[in-house]
């Protein structure tokens, strides 16, 4: 009998969550990592990620959040706070921007509530925003933040009180199939389990065992800014928002979190030049066309990792060598949100070897051949 039912690799977003819904089965679990518990390292840190159902990366994703939501719900900080707070959420473009024609096709699709805002409209709501005259406003009422440092380390806590054996100080150097199992070797041994979960964030094309995915690894930095007042950044006055350019650049924030004042802002993908590349006074600048009361004081900035695929969609699923190795990568900078429920469909994956949860999109052999 292998010494673990299933070893997961890496206990960032996906691993921590992974791991907990594994252990809560009762699975012998054992969690590597080399980094510290919610490091900065990767993609699960920063203060604060966007949750969203009008999903303009495509209506498949809706069911999908429909039931992160409802485990979200589930999960609180060490104090007992809620780790999902709905600010609501104006997503802002021209009628033929991605962002708003695929947040309204989403919301229509599934009949999420929402509402199409002229540029006017958006003001008279949020004093703060000021967006050009033929931009447009899709406005969702449930979307919100998650901390993604507090929900690492719930769904850690989850994973240790259900019995899952977590070592922050072990890397996986490599694994092969053996048998009915998998040998799975690390820095400081090898162990037997009956299955493995790959989920190393922006590590994971040195994890493959010769699968060769398209994957490609891009720095993004966060910015935080703060204005002369911060009454009308605050949540209730400010949703979280994203906001797609005539030019090809797409830009996102959150409303004023914390006791600091500071309202978040960065540069999520751009055609101009590389995302990483804007100072932060080129984005407050930027910014300045929808947010005008912002201004350029710069208080600090973080970066991030994207771990992108050719499509933006996941990879999610079994590794082409056996079933017993689950990949979970390529979340292309918009994967934080599904963290609870594609935990979830891995450990039934692991348990069951099937889920409720449709995974088709994610398929890591679609870039076959």
């Amino acid at each position: 009998m292998p010494a673990y039912d299933v070893v997961v690799a890496g206990l960032g977003g996906y691993g921590s969550a992974t791991a907990a819904h594994l252990a809560r089965r009762g699975l012998r679990t054992l969690g590597l990592d080399p980094r510290p518990p919610a490091h900065t390292e990767g993609a699960s840190h920063g203060e604060t990620r966007i949750v969203r159902q009008a999903y303009f990366e495509g209506p498949t994703y809706v069911p999908l959040l429909t039931r992160a939501y409802e485990l979200w719900d589930e999960l609180t900080d060490e104090s007992g706070a809620p780790l999902l707070h709905r600010t609501g959420g104006i997503y802002l473009g021209l009628p033929r921007t991605r962002v708003f024609r695929g947040s309204l096709a989403s919301a229509e699709t599934w009949g999420l509530e929402h509402e199409v805002l002229s540029s006017d409209d958006v003001h008279a709501r949020f004093p703060a925003l000021r967006p050009p005259a033929d931009v447009m406003g899709l406005w969702e009422p449930h979307a919100g933040t998650v901390r993604p440092e507090s929900a690492v380390l719930a769904q850690l806590r989850r994973a240790a009180a259900a019995g899952a054996e977590l070592r922050h100080d072990e890397a996986v150097t490599g694994w092969a199939v053996d048998g009915d199992g998998v040998r799975v070797t690390t820095s400081r041994g090898s162990y037997d389990a009956g299955a493995l979960v790959l989920a190393p964030g922006r590590w994971t094309v040195e994890m493959l065992g010769g699968l060769d995915l398209p994957l490609v690894v891009e720095r993004r930095v966060q910015h935080w800014f703060a204005p002369p007042s911060v009454a009308p950044f605050l949540p209730g006055r400010l949703p979280v928002w994203i906001w797609d350019r005539a030019d090809g650049t797409s830009m996102y924030g959150a409303p004023s979190q914390g006791g600091t004042g500071d309202v978040k802002a960065a540069v999520h993908f751009s055609t101009l030049r590389p995302p990483d590349a804007w100072s932060a006074d080129e984005v407050a600048t930027t910014l300045a066309e929808v947010l005008p009361e912002l201004g350029s004081r710069h208080t600090r900035s973080a970066e991030c990792w994207y771990t992108l695929t050719p499509d933006e969609h996941f990879v999610v699923g079994a590794h082409p060598a056996s079933a017993r190795v689950l990949l979970a990568c390529g979340f292309s900078g918009h994967g934080f949100k599904f963290t609870p429920v594609l935990g979830e469909a891995l450990a039934d994956l692991v348990a069951d070897g099937t889920t409720r949860h449709d995974l088709a999109t994610f398929d890591p052999m679609r870039f076959a051949g």
